[in-house]
């Protein structure tokens, strides 16, 4: 009897081990990504104006196609939803004309940015993204001299990398492979990873909340 309880312990803690372990393996892949996108935002947090300037170029004609530009573009459209007012003489230019608008207010776009929660992104747009994002290069050279369009490739290949490890830490709760309290917390979090993590940089704390004793002025 004891023997049997014994070997039963160790092999629920031989479980509980493994989960913990698959649980963090998945979360320390979050932070690549995450910091990644927190480069991108930072930049461009730092370049409004060059953002406005890139909004404008977007329906300058151009000699030659410019398929990166396109399709980074269209990465943004879906991902956030943005649409065209099809104003006067854009009709026809798709989402070029509909990121462009986004671009004229750049805060707003940096706010999209800021809050995008990558759990909640759903699969069909996840696939969606990334076939998009196949056929970009993050490279400068690909993409140009634009620094401003390599961040913001670089910010929505980031997004889709952590979208995808949570569709497996989703999946690995639903099959009990993890702990399905703690993934709860991963995907229900109210926060984005990238805010959090930009409070945490300005704070010193891993959580962004403020140090121990401070008072808001």
């Amino acid at each position: 009897m004891g023997n049997t309880l014994l070997t039963s312990q160790k092999i629920a803690c031989g479980h509980t081990d493994r989960a913990h372990l698959q649980q963090n393996l998945l979360c320390d892949r979050l932070s690549q990504p995450t910091a990644e996108m927190v480069d991108a935002l930072l930049f461009l947090q730092e370049h409004t104006d060059e953002l406005v300037l890139f909004g404008k170029s977007l329906l300058r004609p151009e000699p030659g196609s410019r398929p990166s530009v396109e399709l980074v573009a269209s990465c943004c459209c879906t991902l956030f939803e943005y649409h065209s007012a099809r104003r006067e003489g854009e009709e026809g230019q798709g989402v070029l004309a509909a990121f462009a608008g986004v671009l004229e207010q750049p805060q707003q776009f940096l706010q999209d940015l800021m809050s995008m929660r990558a759990q909640a992104l759903p699969k069909e747009k996840i696939t969606q993204v990334e076939f998009l994002l196949q056929e970009v290069d993050i490279q400068a050279a690909t993409l140009g001299s634009d620094e401003v369009l390599e961040k913001v490739a670089a910010f929505v290949k980031a997004a889709v990398d952590c979208a995808k490890i949570y569709c497996e830490i989703r999946e690995a709760a639903h099959l009990g492979q993890i702990d399905r309290h703690q993934a709860a917390k991963l995907l229900d979090s109210p926060e984005s990873d990238q805010r959090r993590m930009i409070s945490a940089m300005h704070t010193g704390r891993p959580d962004g909340s403020p140090p121990a004793g401070h008072k808001e002025p």
